[in-house]
């Protein structure tokens, strides 16, 4: 321990008595620097994730945006095959308790970056609509709206049509 201590002693001694000499030199009838110091830039050393590109609807249509967050990935996964769909509701002015099963392809299926859980359907028309998320085992488990629990129902009026529907944080389960 003593000569750990000696040699640490040893070094900041040498240091602290060591002449320094500028790095540049800059002469006074020019006020150039002496060498010319070159500058590179480099880039940004964090990876950054390139933007993910959307589809856009069609004029006339409605786009519904928005992000599914996994509560417990340990429990439950969506399918990674986008695996979040709009399904169709009757209009019976009735509270909704249930959502009815799909096939996939008979309903409009959302575009997702799986990176983000960000989603967007396109070319929505009029009507009510819940929003069902296909997990990895095939279930068909009915989003729920993160601030309240409710189901995420969405109505999609007339007066939506060139517009686009914020349901903001959706989750699963």
């Amino acid at each position: 321990m003593k000569n750990i201590s000696a040699l640490i002693l040893c070094i900041l001694s040498s240091l602290m008595f060591t002449s320094c000499k500028p790095a540049l030199k800059v002469t006074e009838e020019t006020d150039k620097i002496d060498p010319p110091v070159q500058v590179t830039m480099q880039s940004n050393p964090i990876p950054t994730m390139e933007p993910y590109v959307f589809k856009t609807s069609e004029p006339g249509m409605v786009t519904i945006h928005g992000w599914l967050l996994v509560m417990d990935p340990t429990v439950m996964l969506p399918d990674p095959n986008d695996g979040i769909f709009l399904v169709p509701l009757s209009n019976t002015g009735e509270g909704i308790s249930t959502i009815p099963s799909f096939d996939v392809g008979d309903v409009p299926q959302a575009d997702v970056d799986e990176r983000t859980g960000e989603f967007v359907f396109i070319n929505v028309q009029p009507g009510q609509y819940g929003v069902v998320v296909l997990t990895m085992g095939d279930a068909q488990v009915p989003a729920r709206v993160h601030k309240d629990g409710s189901l995420a129902i969405i109505q999609v009026k007339e007066s939506d049509q060139d517009n686009t529907i914020e349901l903001e944080y959706l989750q699963l389960p």
